[in-house]
């Protein structure tokens, strides 16, 4: 008997070693490793997924895509546009027990205007000056009238962190302090990234789990298996492919939502060499290429049909999406009369993207397609982390970006097409384009603004620096016994309300 208790002791560490956890902790399998886990510079849509546990925000968005409180209970602009005062949340601290406040609010916005390598400068840039009024009170002062400012404020920009934490030597994302429901205990580069809750949480009794564990599971059909298996609770970005196993499965739920997101193929269009080749110089050779390329065989063939085939950066569900631009037809004599037109041959295309299921089929598609009107497609498949690491270089001729999308238009057109956008690593310049972006921020007339994106709707699709594919629908999975989840359009998992059934 001895012996057999020692076994089973020995087996139940060996489990433990493992990662099995006990019922008090939510795992859930991620596609990809996010990257910082400071949201000044973060800039992936997995770490947005870890933020929603980690960071709480200004407001947040319900799944109508109203704005609600979050940290601000309350919000008021005044009449001018310019300055919008903020009656915050009383009690609120941040997870190493430092207070929230009007200061820290202040704080946090000028922290992420002036770092230098803060990737919300843009996003911020209308926003002119902080003021504390009081402990609970704090007024943005503004340039000019900022009609996305909300709208931006539930995002990254919006995100609270500690400045006791923040102030300290080191990199802060290394060890991040914020005012969310789970507090930050371990990563494992490229494999998990470990949480506890806080008891000091504002909402800590609509918080089911005691512990949280993100498993970075790049294989659709690996993070598929594993839940099944029981080794996880969800399983984000289930492969449509995969859906029909799901729905069969009694012992899972399958949790979903039309998103906001956009897939696209980017083109290197700058001064520097992986924009100076004729793809990248000419956009009559870019539109060679979209004719080249047929969405509904990419949403058919790689997604079973179940995403929406688009050219467009905005999805049908928005109001401000252009109902002017039709998809293009598939036109290979088109595409290659282009081509001749512009002289010599199709130019040689290396598209990098992650290694990612998804992706593999999209860029294996789109290399078939395109080779028959005469470009010549080689594919670069790299480990999620090295890839992203290229993109927020610029080091690509070509690259599958994924944009997990917003309810506003601006932090997506402006962030890819805005001369300074946080996302326009391929070198996208375009004067008018940036005159009528920033006309719309300004305008707070809806059907203005829709005349306005209208317009920039005009540009990106003439200038093509990016080739919208398609808006996939948020796929995710779970155990049938995990009560609570929602997923709105944005597709982060929110953990509030989230909980075990037994």
């Amino acid at each position: 008997m001895g012996i057999s208790l020692k076994l089973l002791a020995a087996a139940a560490a060996l489990a433990t070693s493992f990662g099995v956890a006990n019922a008090a902790t939510l795992r859930v399998a991620l596609q990809d490793d996010p990257d910082s886990l400071d949201p000044a510079i973060g800039g992936t849509y997995t770490g947005r997924i870890v933020f929603a546990a980690l960071c709480d925000k200004l407001v947040d968005i319900n799944e109508k895509l109203d704005i609600v409180p979050q940290l601000a209970t309350e919000w008021k602009l005044n009449d001018a546009g310019t300055e919008m005062t903020f009656t915050l949340r009383n009690g609120v601290t941040f997870q190493d027990g430092t207070p929230f406040d009007a200061e820290a609010v202040k704080f946090n916005i000028e922290r992420m205007k002036t770092m230098k390598d803060s990737k919300r400068k843009a996003e911020l840039a209308p926003v002119d000056s902080v003021d504390v009024i009081d402990a609970t009170h704090v007024k943005l002062k503004l340039t000019q009238p900022f009609a996305p400012l909300l709208a931006v404020l539930t995002d990254r920009a919006g995100m609270m962190v500690s400045p006791t934490a923040a102030k300290k030597e080191g990199e802060f994302s290394t060890h991040p302090v914020c005012a969310g429901p789970y507090q930050f205990k371990e990563r494992k580069a490229r494999d998990s990234i470990t949480f506890e809750k806080y008891p000091g949480y504002w909402n800590a009794s609509q918080i089911g789990y005691d512990q949280l564990q993100y498993f970075i599971i790049p294989d659709s059909t690996v993070r598929l298996s594993r839940l099944q298996a029981g080794d996880l609770e969800a399983a984000e970005r289930i492969a449509p492919t995969d859906l029909a196993s799901v729905r069969a499965d009694s012992k899972l739920a399958l949790h979903t939502a039309p998103g906001l997101a956009v897939s696209h193929l980017m083109i290197s269009v700058g001064a520097d060499e992986k924009g100076q080749t004729p793809l990248g110089k000419e956009a009559r050779l870019r539109k060679a290429l979209e004719l080249s390329l047929d969405r509904n065989v990419i949403n058919q063939v790689a997604f079973n049909g179940e995403f929406i085939p688009d050219n467009q950066m905005i999805p049908p569900s928005s109001a401000f999406y252009s109902k002017s631009h039709a998809i293009p037809a598939r036109d290979i004599d088109k595409a290659k009369a282009l081509i001749a037109e512009v002289g010599g041959e199709a130019p040689k295309l290396q598209i990098t993207y992650e290694n990612s299921l998804t992706d593999g089929r999209v860029a294996q598609i789109v290399q078939s397609l395109a080779s028959e009107a005469g470009f010549q497609v080689e594919l670069l498949p790299l480990e999620t982390t090295t890839a992203i690491e290229r993109y927020l270089a610029g080091n690509f001729q070509a690259y599958i970006g994924n944009w997990s999308g917003r309810a506003d238009p601006d932090p997506t057109l402006y962030s890819f097409f805005g001369s300074d956008g946080s996302q326009n690593v391929n070198h996208y310049k375009n004067p008018k384009m940036d005159e009528t972006l920033l006309a719309a921020r300004k305008e707070t007339d809806e059907a203005k603004r829709k005349a306005l994106y209208e317009q920039a709707a005009d540009i990106y699709l003439s200038d093509l620096p990016t080739i919208p594919l398609y808006h996939p629908n948020w796929f995710y999975a779970a155990r049938a016994d995990v009560a609570g989840i929602t997923i709105y359009p944005d597709g982060i998992l929110r953990l509030t309300g989230v909980k075990p059934t037994k």
